[in-house]
């Protein structure tokens, strides 16, 4: 029975029936910030308060040690605290006591418990201990060796057959990943060797194929019948257009193909997998653009939605029915014998590697759950009486984070449980949309399941909504419900968004708006930096804006303070793009920490010592060798190394070479004794490490050489040193596990990398630093920042894992590709095609759980960031479609990234020109007023923003004038050193005026002076730009720099050819093999000409005018007097010149015209017409032209007309240019 709540109690209705509810399993489903952590340790006090049941017959199990220490802790300072407001209270005094004893742990330190104490039913060693991470990652690796070993003598043609399709010619890699991905699934089942003889059971049994059909056609259809709505849209525009008949023509067509493929509701697989469409569909001819001129956007759709409906159709081609179903499943039956030597094999390892394990006394974590398990539950899956002693040990069963339980878990649980659901003693705290640890095996259906039998009334075991959120502002709340609501059902993220599941205000903000910021990015395709690096440079903008502009709430007092560093926190998916952050917060000095142990083994000083390790266990690794020798460490220079190469160019290894150098008569001197030294030490260092443990040769290394200082020395000297560290300690664990040994020692190391598995550098940020910080979603979980940055919307959610030849599933086994060996080609079967479509929307749904965590990390505010290419892109998001108030299944199964969900959500809020069919709000009577995003859209063209950055960027150094508080007690001798200070030098203009401009320089300098620009900053700026085309040997492999294809495309057009005819295109391609020939450009070069940009020129007016002209001067260089085109008097000696170089001039009926070639790179944005480009980009050159056009005036003493023209938009007449 629930006690009646008081009125002055904090907690609210449901937190108060989350502590008092009892006589049921109960599971509490709690949202975001909703004080679940408080709820849980309430629970357990009044349990022991009001119930008075002693706290160790409780078990409450958490996720990690960490939260089980926190909760540990809270829970005792309430006992303590109570029983010193009621000393005479014996049960509290036993409390204090019991409370060192009691179980608040992980499960599995629950689990190691357990087998301490029984070991005996287990038959083990009860001096076992725990392996070390090195020790179980070696022992497996030996154990796949010996069982793969023993496979391949006994030559079986089932596994001859999985070899050759899961290995390659050098090896076979492949095959034991798949091996150890097979391991982990079905240790985290409750019976491994149920679940992998079950794994044949699809291949096999003709009714399983039918299920798996089922799946894959209900799925297939959402496509078809999203192609058939995006057809008949199509169909109905075209047809209120005039002259489509051709286009209307094909769509019958599809049409009647569409109605074939879907006639009964029935998908005709065959007849699907054969279509094809048309080559190329009808386009948009100048007479019907003519004839439909108001109705063009009209035009766009149509064609849009055609795509669409191809696009559905195409997607159910290739990754459902690329095959007909009578073909998916004819090759099951041939997959049997290889999935069920697969599954034996697997049986295998897990055998053999028991046995080690158990030959070594070792246990590792999985066998705490799979030792446990056999402790409490018989074979037949009944308890057993160890099982029911512990049921009556303990008197409720607590479970935080119940979304993230696996399966051998929860059999756990349901062994020392009491009672059914209806009657039971088990309470679990969680939320399923944070479900985000799938990787680790978590199976959040056991929440979901529960979920949906469990009611409120408690009937069918009772289920509690703690939905009020007291973290965060309601724009936060507000906007991540509706975002949800439009994204998240059971078919696409696992559950309904509902009521229930909504986000509810409960914290005690103040009522100024903190609206989300969706900030879009669109890349400056001539900019140096790399998309990643501009988008970096972005963030660290909104940094420096939050810094500036925004304050944080105290609630405590009601009032407002500046934010600092550590206000502010940068989530994204992955830590792929950390390095470019900290270079973009390091150009602006603002304090950045990555929480990430992830790449580790990518750090400088980490690859140098570990080649030093290699380079030690075998010299013939050319990489790792020469990688040492040209370390700072040992300082080869690259011309040694080549020196040494060339000496003997065949040899197979550098380290024959060294010998090969030190016997050459011709040998530098120095070079010899530089090697000697350098081969001396690496003997010592073998000799070394045949009788010293890794850990001792990692030290003498250091010691040796100053390792450890000379990286301190460098910048981020204490995380680099942390790093040297701790892969001495790294190898201080592996000497404490069974192998021994260098080799055995970067085996174990190979292993870490392949996994992704870092261990990193200790954390030299402590939760104190006022430093702006960047982590993972994944490691935000559990707390909050004022101002969260979810940056990296853009960047594609990884769908590797869909395409490889063994997809793996927990509830519907193995879906394996047919490999035909003799055709060598491979074939996706019924079950690989199955479990790839249902993983791609597992995927997606977790995907979706990622956002909704990073979005409920905020308080104060939200900031969104992504990018892309061109800003076409997001019309493309804003014009999808909706299905049932959602955005449709089919797209939300397709996105590529978060911003494609986000963006095309609130996009559609704010549009005011959208149709009903794209609108989630088709009239005011369906704006919901408890739901709607509080959020800001910023289009932000990168060009525009990195302008903005180097006009404000202030200059970072002292000078004389910074000097304002200066005393001094001799009156005159201040007074003198203040005078000298004051003086200011008469001709200080005529000083920094230079005699000679380009006119480029004359440009940058005339539009800073019209913004207010520091034309000195940007001067200094400019002048250390390279406008040159790097050289071939410092470019390597990477692509040209845009203002080298710039250069590129100036010079092509520098020598090309004028002809009345015009040039073709292969008359082109010959002109520009001649250009290489001629070495005027690099033999490279001609895949970066862009050739369609030169025809359209040749095609051109401008083109034929020219070459009808009279006279034609190319690269025409001028130098003239700056006064006489300024038309200005000027008695100053001290003039300016100014020199340029006009790109063409030609004389036709004895007027003179320049043209100025322009590769620049724009986007269109939109309502903006050509005509109103035309001007903006006129706009950009009107200094420059103006000048042209007056020097060559000035030289020629007549009228000068000019172009420009512009590969990206064609010729710009330029009339009379503005006088300055």
């Amino acid at each position: 029975m629930i006690p009646e709540k008081p009125n002055d109690v904090i907690w609210t209705d449901d937190q108060w029936k989350s502590i008092y509810a009892k006589g049921q399993d109960t599971l509490v489903a709690a949202a975001a910030g909703s004080g679940k952590t408080a709820v849980l340790v309430e629970r357990i006090i009044q349990r022991i308060l009001r119930d008075e049941i002693d706290v160790d017959r409780l078990l409450v199990v958490t996720f990690t040690n960490l939260s089980a220490r926190e909760m540990k802790h809270r829970v005792e300072k309430r006992i303590q605290k109570a029983s010193l407001e009621d000393p005479s209270n014996t049960h509290l005094k036993n409390q204090r006591v019991k409370i060192h004893q009691a179980q608040i742990s992980t499960l599995h330190s629950f689990c190691l418990k357990l087998i301490q104490q029984h070991y005996d039913v287990l038959d083990i060693d009860p001096n076992f201990r725990t392996s070390s991470e090195a020790e179980n990652i070696l022992l497996l690796e030996q154990t796949i060796d010996e069982v793969l070993e023993k496979y391949y003598a006994e030559l079986n043609p089932a596994f001859i057959d999985l070899s050759e399709q899961l290995s390659s010619d050098r090896s076979d890699e492949r095959l034991r990943q798949i091996i150890k991905s097979v391991y982990y699934f079905a240790v985290a089942n409750p019976q491994p060797e149920q679940w992998l003889k079950s794994l044949v059971s699809p291949y096999k049994d003709n009714q399983a194929q039918d299920e798996f059909l089922e799946l894959l056609m209900n799925l297939a259809k959402v496509f078809m019948n999203t192609a058939l709505e995006n057809l008949n849209k199509s169909f109905d525009l075209y047809s209120e257009l005039a002259g489509c008949d051709k286009q209307l023509e094909v769509i019958e067509d599809e049409r009647a193909f569409i109605a074939r493929a879907m006639e009964g509701g029935i998908l005709n697989t065959e007849l699907i997998s054969k279509h094809s469409f048309i080559s190329r569909f009808p386009s948009a001819t100048k007479k019907i653009k003519e004839a439909n001129d108001g109705n063009l956007e009209l035009l766009e759709s149509a064609k849009a939605y055609y795509d669409d409906y191809k696009g559905a159709v195409e997607k159910v081609q290739q990754d459902y029915f690329s095959r007909s179903a009578e073909d998916l499943k004819a090759d099951m039956a041939k997959l049997a014998p290889r999935v069920e030597v697969l599954s034996q094999i697997t049986r295998d390892v897990i055998d053999t590697f028991s046995k080690k394990k158990r030959s070594r006394n070792i246990l590792d974590f999985s066998d705490y759950e799979h030792f446990a398990l056999k402790i409490l539950m018989n074979e037949d899956g009944t308890p057993t009486d160890l099982a029911k002693h512990y049921r009556n040990g303990f008197d409720e069963i607590l479970v935080d984070e119940y979304q993230d339980t696996n399966r051998v878990q929860e059999q756990i649980l349901s062994c020392i449980k009491r009672g059914d659901e209806t009657d039971g003693n088990l309470f679990m705290v969680g939320d399923v949309k944070q479900s985000i640890y799938k990787f680790r095996q978590a199976d959040p259906s056991l929440f979901i399941e529960k979920y949906s039998r469990f009611s409120h009334d408690g009937t069918t075991g009772m289920r509690i909504d703690l939905s009020q959120n007291f973290r965060s502002r309601p724009e936060v709340l507000s906007t991540t419900n509706y975002l949800f609501k439009h994204m998240m059902d059971e078919s696409v993220g696992e559950i309904i968004y509902d009521e229930a599941a909504q986000l509810y205000y409960g914290a005690p903000f103040d009522d100024k708006p903190h609206p989300l910021n969706l900030n879009v990015m669109v890349e400056d395709k001539e900019s140096e930096l790399t998309g990643t690096e501009q988008e970096a440079e972005y963030i660290a903008n909104q940094v420096e804006e939050i810094m500036n502009h925004r304050e944080v709430y105290d609630m405590g007092t009601g009032s407002y303070r500046k934010p600092s560093y550590k206000d502010i926190v940068i989530l994204e998916r992955g830590y792929n793009r950390s390095r470019e952050l900290q270079q973009a917060f390091k150009n602006r000095d603002i304090p950045f920490h990555v929480n990430s142990k992830e790449g580790y083994f990518e750090q400088t000083e980490v690859r140098l010592v570990l080649s030093f390790l290699r380079t030690v266990d075998n010299p013939l690794q050319d990489i790792y060798l020469v990688g040492l020798m040209r370390s700072v460490i040992y300082q080869f220079t690259e011309d040694e190394l080549a020196r040494i190469r060339v000496t003997s160019p065949n040899d197979d290894y550098f380290y024959q070479s060294i010998q090969h150098y030190l016997k050459t008569k011709e040998a530098d001197p120095d070079l010899v004794a530089k090697l000697q030294d350098f081969l001396k030490d690496l003997k010592f260092y073998q000799e070394f490490s045949l009788e010293h443990p890794v850990y001792q040769l990692i030290d003498r290394f250091y010691n040796n050489r100053l390792v450890i200082q000379y990286f301190s020395g460098m910048i981020g000297g204490k995380g680099r040193r942390a790093n040297l560290y701790g892969l001495y300690n790294k190898a201080i664990e592996f000497e404490n596990s069974s192998f021994r040994g260098l080799f055995q020692f970067i085996r174990f190391i190979d292993e870490l990398i392949d996994r992704g598995k870092d261990f990193g550098e200790e954390n030299v940020v402590g939760p104190n630093d006022d430093v702006v910080r960047m982590m993972t979603i994944h490691a935000s979980k559990g707390l909050e920042f004022p101002f969260v940055i979810y940056s990296g919307l853009s960047k594609s959610f990884n769908r590797s894992d869909l395409y490889k030849p063994v997809i793996l599933n927990q509830k519907y086994g193995m879906g394996m590709t047919y490999f035909d060996v003799e055709k060598d080609f491979a074939f996706p079967s019924l079950a690989s095609v199955t479990l790839r479509a249902i993983t791609e929307k597992e995927m997606i749904s977790e995907e979706m759980r990622l956002m909704y965590v990073a979005l409920t990390r905020a308080k104060e505010q939200l900031f969104l960031v992504g990018r892309v290419k061109a800003e076409k892109e997001l019309d493309k998001m804003l014009n999808t479609a909706i299905s049932n108030n959602m955005l449709p299944m089919s797209y939300r199964l397709e996105v590529k990234n978060p911003l494609q969900l986000i963006y095309a959500i609130l996009a559609k809020y704010q549009a005011n020109h959208l149709t009903n069919d794209l609108k989630f709000e088709r009239n005011i009577d369906e704006l919901d007023d408890a739901i709607h995003p509080y959020a800001e859209i910023h289009i932000d063209e990168y060009s525009d923003i990195a302008q903005d950055i180097h006009q404000n960027e202030d200059e970072e150094f002292r000078t004389v004038n910074d000097i304002v508080n200066y005393q001094s007690t001799n009156t005159e001798r201040q007074q003198a050193i203040e005078t000298q200070l004051d003086y200011q030098y008469p001709y200080q203009k005529d000083v920094v005026k230079p005699t000679k401009q380009s006119v480029s320089e004359l440009k940058r300098q005339l539009e800073t002076e019209e913004t207010g620009t520091s034309y000195e900053r940007v001067r200094q700026y400019q002048l250390g730009a390279s406008t040159y085309e790097r050289p071939k040997f410092m470019r390597q492999h990477k692509k040209r720099k845009a203002n080298e294809i710039g250069t590129l495309m100036h010079t092509v057009m520098q020598h090309l050819p004028f002809k009345e005819e015009r040039m073709t295109s292969a008359e082109l391609d010959e002109y520009i093999d001649g250009l290489i020939e001629k070495n005027i450009i690099e033999d490279d070069a001609k895949p970066d000409i862009r050739m369609d940009e030169v025809m359209n020129f040749i095609k051109s007016d401008l083109y034929l005018e020219i070459a009808q002209s009279d006279q034609i001067m190319r690269e025409m260089p001028f130098v003239v007097n700056q006064s006489k085109v300024d038309h200005q008097m000027n008695d100053d000696e001290d003039v300016s010149i100014i020199q340029g170089m006009i790109d063409l001039i030609y004389r036709k009926d004895n007027q003179y015209y320049f043209v100025d070639y322009k590769t620049d790179t724009f986007n269109q944005r939109r309502g903006v017409s050509d005509e109103e480009l035309g001007e903006q980009l006129k706009a950009r050159y009107k200094i420059q032209m103006y000048y042209y056009r007056s020097a060559l005036e000035t030289i020629l003493q007549k009228e000068v007309k000019g172009y420009l023209y512009f590969f990206k938009f064609g010729t710009l007449s330029l009339e009379e240019t503005e006088k300055h």
